[in-house]
C-alpha cells in the first residue's frame, strides 16, 4: 500500500474524533448577574405605569433603601410626580392631565394602597406602582375604554402633553378638546385659537389629527371610539 493512501484515511478519522469531542465539550455559560439580583433586592422600586394610553410616561426608578422612609416620602423623592397640597392624593404625573373621573392609583406590592396608609413604612425589595385607575375602582382603563388628547409642540423643544379621558358615547373631537382645558377655541367652537397658552405664529399651525390621520375641516364634529387618539401638531407651513 502506498504510504501517503494508508495516511489520509487516518488522518480523516482523527480529525473527525477530534471534531466530536469539541461539540460534546458544553458551552460555556453566561454568568449570572448575582450582584444585579441582590442589588434589586436591597433597592426600592417605584414604577409609573401609562400602560399602552401613555407609555411615554411609563418608567421604573431604583433608589436606596433608608431605614424608616414610607411611601409618602418615596413619592414624593420622584421628580415626575407631584402630590397635592394636603398630600392625600396625586396631582400630577409629568405632563399628563386626567379627567376628574380618573385618578393616579398606588400600589405597593400588588395590593392597593389608600392615601391614609401612605406613612407605612417600606422594607427592602418593597415595589411601589403608581397608574391610572377610575376613581374608587381599581378597574383596568385599558379594557374599560379611554380616549387620549396628544399635544406635540415640535418647535418648541418637543414638548408633549396629554390629557386622558374615559370614554362616553356620542363624545366628538370638540368635546374631547374643550374638556382637556388645554386648548382654546373660538366663540363658536369651531377654530382651535392657543394650545396650552401658545397661539400660532404667522408661519405655524396646529394640525389636528386622529389616529394619526389628519382630520379635515369639519373633523371637529366626528364622534369617536373607545381608545382613539386625538393630537394635535404644532407644524411650520
Amino acid at each position: 500500500m502506498n504510504y501517503k493512501s494508508g495516511l489520509i484515511p487516518i488522518m480523516i478519522a482523527i480529525t473527525a474524533l477530534l471534531g466530536t469531542a469539541c461539540a460534546a465539550q458544553p458551552a460555556e455559560e453566561p454568568p449570572v448577574q448575582v450582584e444585579q439580583e441582590q442589588q434589586e433586592q436591597d433597592d426600592l422600586t417605584l414604577k409609573i405605569d401609562g400602560s399602552t394610553l401613555i407609555p411615554d410616561v411609563t418608567s421604573s426608578l431604583h433608589f436606596d433603601y433608608m431605614e424608616g422612609i414610607t411611601v409618602r416620602q418615596a413619592l414624593e423623592s420622584s421628580q415626575p410626580i407631584r402630590l397635592t397640597n394636603e398630600g392625600k392624593g396625586i396631582l400630577s404625573v409629568g405632563d399628563v392631565a386626567l379627567d376628574s373621573t380618573l385618578e393616579w392609583g398606588v400600589k405597593l406590592n400588588k395590593e392597593d394602597l389608600k392615601p391614609e396608609k401612605w406613612n407605612t413604612k417600606l422594607k427592602k425589595g418593597d415595589v411601589i406602582l403608581v397608574y391610572v385607575k377610575t376613581v374608587d375602582s381599581e378597574g383596568d382603563l385599558a379594557e374599560q375604554g379611554a380616549l387620549i388628547l396628544t399635544v406635540n409642540n415640535g418647535l418648541m423643544g418637543g414638548e408633549r402633553l396629554y390629557f386622558v379621558k374615559r370614554y362616553e358615547d356620542n363624545i366628538t373631537v370638540r368635546d374631547l378638546l374643550r374638556m382637556s382645558g388645554i386648548v382654546k377655541l373660538n366663540v363658536n367652537n369651531k377654530q382651535i385659537i392657543a394650545v396650552n397658552g401658545h397661539q400660532p405664529g404667522m408661519h405655524e399651525k396646529w394640525i389636528l389629527k386622529v389616529n394619526h390621520k389628519v382630520l379635515m375641516e369639519n373633523g371637529l364634529e366626528m364622534r369617536l371610539r373607545p381608545h382613539d387618539n386625538v393630537q394635535l401638531e404644532l407644524i411650520r407651513m
